[in-house]
C-alpha cells in the first residue's frame, strides 16, 4: 500500500543516516515531507496534512523496523 513511500525513504536513507540518525521521517508519495525529533510530531503533522489518507513514518536507524499505529491509538 505504501510502496512508493517506502522506496522514497530507502532512496534517501544514506543521506538521512548522515544527518538525521534517530529522527522520524514523514513521507507522502515520493517526497520527504519532514524530519522530526519526536514521533508524536511526525504523527501530528501527518494527520494534519493528510487527514484519513495513508502516509509513511519511519525512524532513521541502521536497522529498519516498520511502525504500526492507527488514528485510534492517538486519541484514546
Amino acid at each position: 500500500m505504501l510502496e512508493k513511500e517506502e522506496k522514497a525513504f530507502e532512496q534517501n536513507l544514506p543521506e538521512l543516516l548522515k544527518t538525521d540518525l534517530g529522527k522520524f521521517v514523514l513521507v507522502k508519495g515520493d517526497k520527504i515531507i519532514g524530519v522530526y525529533s519526536v514521533i508524536a510530531d511526525a504523527l501530528s503533522s501527518g494527520y494534519e496534512k493528510y487527514k484519513e489518507q495513508p502516509f509513511f513514518i519511519r525512524q532513521v536507524s541502521l536497522t529498519q523496523q516498520p511502525l504500526d499505529f492507527t488514528n485510534h491509538h492517538l486519541f484514546c
